[in-house]
């Protein structure tokens, strides 16, 4: 799972510093995302959501 670092972070003995991208397995990434020292990065070929419907202009008649 790739993560970006927005916090420092020593990780293998190597001190990273915020905005790094590392592969980490899905346990260690998710334990910094709950930390709040990383963010997951969504995996090119990864289902995304939906984009929201676009929502219908009111109509009024004309004079109001």
């Amino acid at each position: 799972m790739h993560i970006e670092l927005i916090e420092p972070h020593t990780h293998a003995g190597r001190l990273h510093a915020p905005g790094e991208i590392l592969d980490l397995d899905e346990a260690a990434a998710e334990w910094l995302i709950e930390r709040g020292t990383a963010r997951g990065l969504i995996e090119r070929g990864a289902a995304r959501p939906a984009d929201p419907q676009p929502q219908t202009p009111i109509k009024t008649r004309k004079g109001d």
